[in-house]
């Protein structure tokens, strides 16, 4: 009888837990959003008076329990550190509005997952610190914050009510915005607009480079980019130095570059093709795809990060 018992009771909880296993086994305890995060969110929601739209439906607030709302995109805003987010939905008399506002913690966060979702043929706006858009959403960053908007219309455009609907959260979010300073390590010259990524995690798939900082660079017929690595010392950056080394040494093979620094080396394999990377103080420099004849482009390089990183944090 006991026996039999413990199988019915089995037979009860089954389906139980093959819910659990269809949520992605996110059967924790709820998620824990800070009061004051909440509030401020709360806040940042403007009036109807404001956008010339009604809300429609109840503020919901999401953190770690995120994958509720966004269907297996949860995972990238976690990983850059999100503290809550805030969704509403409004409605005009011939616009269905939809508002998410992300909080994730520092204005370096919030950059990484707008850069994650942007491209350099987006269309580009100057609302917070930068947007882009089209006739049905838009986008922006300021501070610690990544706003999204969608808006649909049947009757027409949505892109100018979705600018001023903008504008609206931009006033509330309230101080200077600017892009993060450690994009000032980036000549500006031959940089491709708007190609800059920031990677917390596992940059070009090597966790042992992050974090680090990417962009793009077009140099003659060839399109590069640069990655520039985030060491605690200088003696971390030589470490993720001999790491390279000995993953292009594994894959492929690398020689040494003599004149550009004293831990320069050029490395190929059939992954990441041709690539050139060293330390400068306290942050690795690598190059993936470089140009004919780069070391006076990488001595740029080495020269911006020797003179601006001190001052910087990612």
């Amino acid at each position: 009888m006991r026996t039999l018992a413990l199988f019915l009771l089995l037979m009860a909880t089954l389906p139980m837990l093959l819910i659990a296993q269809e949520d992605g086994g996110q059967d924790a305890a709820p998620a824990v959003i800070p009061a004051a995060a909440r509030a401020r969110l709360a806040q940042l929601l403007p009036d109807p008076s404001e956008v010339g739209a009604a809300r429609t439906g109840e503020q919901k607030f999401y953190s770690s329990d995120l994958y509720q709302y966004t269907d297996g995109g949860a995972d990238v805003y976690l990983d850059y550190g999100l503290v809550a987010m805030v969704h509403q939905e409004y409605k005009s008399s011939s616009t269905d509005f939809t508002l998410d506002i992300y909080n994730l913690g520092t204005p370096a966060n919030a950059f990484g997952i707008y850069a994650a979702e942007s491209s350099p043929d987006y269309h580009f706006l100057p609302i917070g610190a930068q947007g882009y858009g089209t006739n049905e959403i838009l986008n922006f960053l300021q501070n610690e914050y990544y706003v999204k908007l969608s808006g649909f219309s049947d009757k027409e455009k949505a892109g100018p009510a979705l600018e001023r609907f903008a504008q609206a959260v931009s006033r509330r979010i309230g101080s200077s915005s600017s892009m993060p300073e450690f994009l000032s390590l980036f000549p500006e010259n031959d940089l491709v607009d708007h190609s800059w990524k920031y990677a917390k995690k596992a940059p070009l798939g090597h966790e042992f480079l992050a974090p680090a900082i990417l962009a793009s660079y077009t140099l003659g017929e060839k399109q590069t980019t640069l990655v520039i690595s985030k060491a605690a010392d200088a003696a971390g950056a030589a470490t993720k130095v001999g790491t390279l080394q000995e993953y292009f040494g594994r894959s492929g093979k690398t020689i040494p570059v003599p004149g550009l620094a004293p831990t320069a080396f050029s490395g190929s394999n059939q992954f990441e093709g041709q690539a050139v990377f060293f330390a400068a103080g306290s942050y690795v420099i690598l190059c993936l795809n470089p140009p004919p004849q780069a070391e006076s482009f990488l001595k740029t390089v080495k020269d911006r990060v020797e003179e601006k990183g001190a001052g910087v944090s990612f």
